[in-house]
C-alpha cells in the first residue's frame, strides 16, 4: 500500500474567470459553463472540494477551468491519468469529508488516504476496460446532443417560414394529476429539476421514487416537462418513461400526439423560455404559471409540416431512448467492475 499523495498531485481550483467559450468550466459537481482560459490540462480529474457535492469526481478529457469549489487531481510521473480518475471514484471520497454544515475535503485528507500500489501495466488495463465503457456512454450522449441540435435547427427553419401562429394552449394541455408520496408504486421513476439538464430536451435521467416524501405530479412517456421554478434555467424536456415529477415542473401533454414534436420544440425554444422568465412570479424564486405560458403565441407551420416534424422528433426520441437504456446498462456494469478491478479481486489484463 502507498499513500494517495504519492500517486496523485492535488491543487485547488481558482475563482471563475471572465466569461468565454474556449474551455469548459468545472465546479464541484461537473461542468457549469465555459471560460476563455484554462487552469487544468486535459485528462485531469476534478474533485468536489466543498459543499453538497464535496467528494464528487469528474474526468476532464480536454483542458478546462476548475473553480475554487473543486480540486484538480493530476497523475504524478509514471501514473496513468485515466487510472487516477477511476482510483478516486472508487475511494468514496464523500465519506472522508469533514464538517457538517459545510462539508470540506482537504489536501491533507486526500494525500493521506491509503491505496493499493498498482504497476503501470495494471493501471493501463483498468483504464482501458473501464474507459471503453465510459467512451461508449459518451458516444451515446453525443447521439442525444446531435438529436437536440437537429430538432432545434429544423424548428428554427420551419418557424421562420411559418405562415401563421398558434397559442401553446391549442397544442398542449397541463396535466394536474397529483399523487401523494404514500400512494407511489414500487419502482416508479422520479424526475426533479435536478434531473433535467439545462437546454437539453431528452429526459434520460431520473431517480427512484422510494425517497419521495411529498406530493408529486404524475406524467407519462411522451409528456413535456417544463421547469416552472426559475424558468431562465431552461429546463425543458421530453419524458421517455412514465413516472412522477416535482411540483416545480409543468407537465404538458400534446392535444394531438402528432404535434408532440412541435410542442416540445416550441416549449424548449429560447423565445418561449425568455417569455416564461419575464413572466415569472416572485423575486428570489420566480415561478411561471401555466395560464401565462399557455397564452404565448408560437409559429405554426401548418398541419402537414407539423405532422412531418412530429414524426421526425418521435423517431429521434426512440433512438435517444435506446442510447440512454444502453448507457444505463453500461454504467451499471462499470460500477460493478470498478471496486473489484481496483482491489485486484478481478485481474485487469489487456
Amino acid at each position: 500500500m502507498v499513500r494517495l499523495g504519492e500517486v496523485v498531485a492535488f491543487t485547488n481550483g481558482k475563482a471563475r474567470p471572465s466569461p468565454g467559450t474556449g474551455y469548459p468550466t468545472y465546479g464541484a459537481n461537473g461542468v457549469i459553463g465555459t471560460a476563455g482560459s484554462f487552469n487544468a490540462e486535459k485528462e485531469s480529474t476534478i474533485v468536489g472540494r466543498v459543499g453538497a457535492y464535496c467528494g464528487a469526481v469528474h474526468y476532464a478529457r480536454e483542458r478546462c477551468w476548475v473553480t475554487d469549489n473543486a480540486i484538480i487531481a493530476t497523475a504524478r510521473e509514471g501514473v496513468h491519468p485515466r487510472y487516477v480518475y477511476y482510483l478516486l471514484k472508487g475511494l468514496g471520497l464523500n465519506h472522508h469529508r469533514i464538517g457538517s454544515g459545510q462539508p470540506l475535503l482537504t489536501h491533507a485528507i486526500l494525500n493521506g488516504l491509503p491505496v493499493r500500489e498498482v504497476p503501470r501495466p495494471g493501471q493501463e488495463a483498468v483504464a482501458e476496460i473501464l474507459g471503453a465503457l465510459d467512451d461508449k456512454i459518451a458516444a451515446n450522449d453525443g447521439v442525444a446532443a446531435a438529436a437536440d441540435d437537429l430538432v432545434r435547427a429544423r424548428y428554427t427553419e420551419l418557424a421562420a417560414a411559418a405562415p401563421g401562429s398558434v397559442r401553446l394552449a391549442a397544442i398542449g394541455r397541463p396535466v394536474t394529476e397529483n399523487v401523494a408520496a404514500a400512494d407511489l408504486r414500487s419502482g416508479e421513476h422520479y424526475i426533479g429539476l435536478e434531473h433535467i439538464a439545462k437546454r437539453h430536451m431528452w429526459l434520460s435521467q431520473w431517480a427512484g421514487a422510494s425517497t419521495v416524501l411529498s406530493t408529486k405530479k404524475r406524467f407519462r412517456a411522451g409528456d413535456v416537462l417544463f421547469g416552472k421554478l426559475r424558468p431562465y434555467f431552461h429546463k425543458v424536456g421530453l419524458a421517455l418513461v412514465d413516472g412522477v415529477a416535482s411540483t416545480d415542473v409543468h407537465v404538458v401533454r400534446p392535444v394531438d400526439a402528432r404535434h408532440r414534436g412541435w410542442l416540445l420544440a416550441a416549449l424548449s425554444s429560447d423565445e418561449v423560455v425568455a417569455h416564461a422568465s419575464a413572466l415569472g412570479d416572485g423575486t428570489r424564486m420566480p415561478r411561471v404559471k401555466w395560464p401565462d405560458l399557455a397564452r404565448r403565441e408560437v409559429p405554426w407551420p401548418g398541419e402537414p409540416r407539423a405532422r412531418e416534424f412530429g414524426a421526425l422528433v418521435d423517431a429521434l426520441a426512440l433512438r435517444v431512448e435506446a442510447a440512454a437504456a444502453e448507457s444505463a446498462a453500461l454504467a451499471a456494469l462499470r460500477d460493478a467492475l470498478l471496486p473489484d478491478l481496483l482491489t485486484g479481486r478481478i485481474e485487469a489484463t489487456t
